[in-house]
C-alpha cells in the first residue's frame, strides 16, 4: 500500500515538473517573441526618424537588404550612412507607409518575419505594394536583422482587374464598382466617340448603358495581364449582339466582335481612371452604319 502511495507521489511530481518545464519554455518562447518585436519596431521607427544609426543597431554587420524589382543589394558593412539618411528622409516625406499581415516565426535563435508594405505618394497618390521577408538572428540575447527581401506585389492588381471586367462588365453587378472604384474614376473611350465618364454614377451609367445596347455582352481577357508599379495593362475581345441603342446607334440586330487594350490606374487600392481603347470604325463596319457624331460640347461653359 505504501509504495503504491510513494508510485502515485512520483508521478505527481512528474507531471508537476514537467509543466514548470514547459510554462518556463512557453514563458522563454513568449520572451523572445516581445524582444523580438521590439527589435523590429525600433528599426520601422528609427527608419521613419531617420535616425540611420539606431537603425544599423538593429541589424547584423553582416546583414543585407534585397529589392528584387528595384535591383538593389546594400550590405550594412558598405553602407553610406549619409546617403541612407537622405534616402530615409526622402522616402518619409514623399511617402505613406503602411504594413499588414504580419507574422513573426520564431525557430530557436532564427527567426523569419514577413509583412506586406504599401508606399503611398504623398503627391500624386500612387500606391507601390512589396511583399517583405526578413531573417534575424539573437545573438548574446539581442534580436539582430540579418537579411531583407522585398518584392513588388502585382497580383493584387491584377485580381482587381479581373473582377471588375469579370462582375461590372459581363455580369452587370453595381456594387463591385463602388467596391473597387475611387468616387472620382475617370473613364476614357477612344477620342472619336467623344465618351468620357466622370465619376462614379457616371460609370455605373454607362456600364448600364452598354449591357442594355448589348445584353450578351461577353468580355474576354485574352492574355495575362501587365502590370507596373499602379497600372495593369489587360488586352480583351468584346462580342454581343446589337440589341439597343449605343452611342446615338439604333439595335440593328447584329452581332458583334472586337478587340481593345484597358489601361487602368491604381491609387489607395481603388481603381482612379480607366483607359479603354478599341477601334471604333471597325464596330460601326460590323453594324452596317456610318461612324455616328460625337455629341456636341456644351456652348454655354465655351468662353
Amino acid at each position: 500500500m505504501r509504495s503504491m502511495v510513494y508510485k502515485s507521489i512520483g508521478v505527481v511530481l512528474m507531471i508537476a515538473v514537467g509543466m514548470m518545464i514547459m510554462a518556463a519554455h512557453h514563458e522563454k518562447e513568449s520572451d523572445g517573441l516581445a524582444s523580438l518585436k521590439e527589435a523590429f519596431n525600433l528599426s520601422r521607427e528609427s527608419w521613419k526618424a531617420a535616425d540611420v544609426e539606431t537603425f544599423f543597431s538593429t541589424w547584423h554587420p553582416e546583414g543585407r537588404g534585397i529589392h528584387q524589382n528595384a535591383g538593389c543589394n546594400c550590405s550594412v558593412q558598405d553602407a553610406d550612412y549619409e546617403k541612407v539618411r537622405n534616402s530615409a528622409q526622402w522616402m518619409n516625406e514623399n511617402r505613406e507607409h503602411q504594413i499588414d499581415d504580419l507574422d513573426f516565426n520564431i525557430q530557436g535563435s532564427t527567426a523569419a518575419v514577413t509583412f506586406n508594405q504599401t508606399l503611398t505618394s504623398t503627391r500624386s497618390g500612387r500606391e507601390r505594394r512589396t511583399a517583405v521577408l526578413q531573417a534575424w538572428t539573437r545573438t548574446d540575447g539581442k534580436w539582430l536583422c540579418l537579411h531583407s527581401q522585398a518584392t513588388h506585389l502585382t497580383a493584387d492588381l491584377t485580381d482587381m482587374t479581373r473582377r471588375f471586367i469579370e462582375e461590372v462588365w459581363n455580369k452587370g453587378d453595381l456594387s463591385v464598382v463602388d467596391e473597387l472604384c475611387a468616387p472620382d474614376i475617370v473613364r476614357t473611350e477612344p477620342p472619336s466617340t467623344g465618351a468620357v465618364t466622370n465619376g462614379i454614377e457616371e460609370l455605373k451609367q454607362f456600364v448600364v448603358a452598354v449591357r442594355t445596347a448589348f445584353p450578351d455582352v461577353k468580355i474576354t481577357i485574352d492574355r495575362g495581364m501587365i502590370a507596373r508599379a499602379n497600372r495593369v495593362t489587360a488586352q480583351w475581345t468584346f462580342s454581343g449582339t446589337h440589341q439597343g441603342e449605343f452611342m446615338g446607334v439604333a439595335a440593328t440586330g447584329k452581332k458583334v466582335t472586337n478587340t481593345g487594350i484597358s489601361i487602368l490606374t491604381f491609387a489607395k487600392g481603388k481603381i482612379v481612371a480607366d483607359s479603354a481603347m478599341w477601334d471604333p470604325l471597325n464596330l460601326w463596319r460590323q453594324l452596317g452604319v456610318d461612324p455616328p457624331q460625337p455629341p456636341a460640347a456644351d456652348s454655354s461653359t465655351a468662353e
